[in-house]
């Protein structure tokens, strides 16, 4: 009958609750019971099999006796003032005990007990100065097989969607070209600073920039999962490669490239290659277009924190029958293909269909206001759509496109 009577009181408790975490604890407590009377009723020993997440409160006074080995000690342990990684694991038949692990940057501490103010006690002293550096491993021993190539692939997982298809590719490129080759059959945790190096300083400023970048988010991910216990490329110096600007095309280019697209083999990609001239969409952002009520809607390349933007721009009259707006941009030719294209039509020569976009600015530039023409170039990320045109009204920023004189021989 106790079982019953317990039950009985849990439930009169959940009904009088009112705060969100002890409802919580008690459904737990209930839960429990329920498959007790279920393991007695099937006459079955009962065994609680389930690890159950708990949460702690420490004191700022405790907070800040803990030392500041980085910013990611206290930011795993410590949310809202709840430790996150504490969890009820069973003991016997019907006991439980608390146990709080951190294991991150090189260091594994874990403290227990069937208290859970004692465990969190332990925890503490073991995080006292003097006392945490016994629990630094040298080595993980966990994923001392694992190599750096199977990391960079559950990296390349992890970055899907977080990033365009663009860049992703191009981070593939330079990891299989440079990374792959040297490290790819080596276990990460041997990876050291000097062999990295090795590595980036037989490659270009440029080669050396991207690579650095691909392989310093592959460690910040494995040591941020607890698969290495440094990150060696902090040590390893950062490089800007220096850009040369992209030109835009002359007078008597664009008139070249106009009689090509009458060609017959240009004729999938002639609409393509005039968006970008009379938009100034980048080469991936064309697949994103799309026409509305006479202005052209595309997905902003060039964006901040990982949020999704939008450029709205007007269809100038003076364009009107000159592009065939009822084209599929979904099914865009990859930039890939457009650049291998624009280069037979310009061979040997410091022009690519990125040009385009930097023409359309420079013509652009010579009619309306430089801020106008950051807004349709997604230049100014603070000043896109969905905030720019609480300033600006949709049929100002048309009468503005209707001043571009869209004249080859004004190019």
């Amino acid at each position: 009958m106790k079982l019953s009577d317990d039950l009985t009181q849990l439930t009169a408790r959940l009904m009088l609750v009112q705060e969100r975490r002890e409802a919580i604890n008690v459904a737990q407590e209930l839960a429990g019971f329920v498959e007790k009377i279920d393991a007695l009723e099937n006459n079955t020993p009962y065994r609680q099999q389930k690890v159950i997440t708990a949460e702690l409160k420490f004191t700022l006074k405790e907070i800040s006796s803990m030392p500041r080995m980085s910013k990611t000690f206290k930011k795993e342990f410590i949310a809202n003032g709840l430790v996150t990684h504490i969890v009820k694991r069973p003991s016997g038949k019907s006991g439980f005990y608390y146990e709080i692990q951190y294991r991150r940057n090189g260091y594994y501490i874990t403290a227990s007990s069937k208290n859970l103010a004692e465990a969190k006690k332990k925890f503490l002293k073991k995080t006292e100065a003097g006392e945490i550096e016994k629990y630094k491993k040298q080595t993980c021993p966990i994923f001392s097989t694992m190599l750096f190539q199977g990391i960079a692939d559950d990296w390349f997982e992890y970055k899907k969607g977080k990033v365009v298809k663009r860049t992703l590719y191009g981070y593939r490129r330079h990891y299989e070209r440079f990374l792959l080759p040297a490290f790819g059959d080596r276990l990460i945790s041997t990876i050291k600073t000097l062999d990295i190096d090795k590595v980036m300083s037989q490659l270009s400023p440029r080669a050396y920039e991207d690579t650095r970048i691909v392989i310093n988010s592959i460690f910040k991910y494995a040591l941020k999962n607890g698969l290495v216990p440094t990150n060696p490329v902090e040590l390893v110096e950062f490089k800007k490669a220096e850009r040369e600007n992209r030109r835009c095309l002359k007078p008597s280019e664009v008139a070249v490239l106009l009689e090509a697209l009458k060609r017959p083999e240009f004729t999938p990609y002639k609409d393509i290659f005039l968006i970008m001239l009379y938009f100034g969409l980048r080469p991936c952002e064309v697949h994103t277009a799309r026409i509305e009520n006479g202005y052209l809607i595309s997905r902003n390349a060039k964006r901040k924190g990982g949020k999704i933007e939008y450029k709205k721009i007007p269809i100038s009259e003076r364009i009107q029958g000159r592009i065939n707006f009822s084209i599929d941009f979904s099914k865009t030719a990859s930039v890939a293909v457009l650049e291998k294209k624009f280069n037979l039509i310009f061979p040997a020569e410091d022009l690519t269909p990125y040009c385009l976009r930097h023409t359309f600015a420079t013509v652009c530039q010579q009619y309306v206001r430089p801020d106008i023409v950051d807004i349709w170039m997604g230049d100014s990320p603070e000043r896109l759509v969905g905030r720019v045109y609480t300033h600006f009204s949709d049929e100002f920023m048309k009468e503005q496109m209707d001043k571009v004189l869209f004249d080859i021989q004004r190019f």
